[in-house]
């Protein structure tokens, strides 16, 4: 399943510019997914972070993760989840981002149980690593809650 920069931007509720992927594709069946941010040397945050040798920011890399696994998330749930919420991260960060083009990220979900899913992404450039995390995020639309009785 293929989504472009529209579909993400309406799924996610989150627009420029703070949408950190321009397209993705989704593998329900391994899930799995691969997204693509395109960079250029005029991005905003080039021209407020570190200005003397400009990086982007880990944490806008951080969120490009992010919003790939959300959306696999969403998709491999058959969007049940309405609404998920990053409890725990675990980031590394390899390599400076400035002269790529873009950023692919890799992601795959590893566990899906009672509305808490766990994944991993990597993100990359001409199969040099970027940076990459482990995420579990929690969704309280699929969360069991207990029943009480009287």
């Amino acid at each position: 399943m293929y989504l472009g920069r529209n579909e993400i931007s309406k799924r996610l509720d989150i627009n420029d510019p703070f949408l950190m992927i321009d397209k993705i594709n989704i593998n329900i069946d391994l899930k799995k997914a691969k997204s693509t941010k395109i960079l250029n040397k005029k991005e905003w945050f080039y021209d407020c972070h570190l200005t003397t040798k400009p990086v982007m920011p880990a944490t806008l890399q951080i969120e490009g993760m992010l919003q790939t696994l959300v959306l696999l998330i969403y998709k491999v749930s058959d969007d049940k989840v309405l609404k998920s919420y990053i409890v725990d991260a675990k980031t590394k960060f390899h390599k400076k981002v400035y002269n790529q083009p873009l950023i692919n990220y890799h992601a795959e979900l590893i566990h899906n149980r009672r509305g808490i899913f766990k994944g991993s992404v990597i993100g990359e450039y001409c199969s040099n690593k970027i940076c990459e995390g482990k995420f579990t995020y929690a969704s309280p639309d699929l969360m069991a809650m207990p029943s009480i009785s009287n």
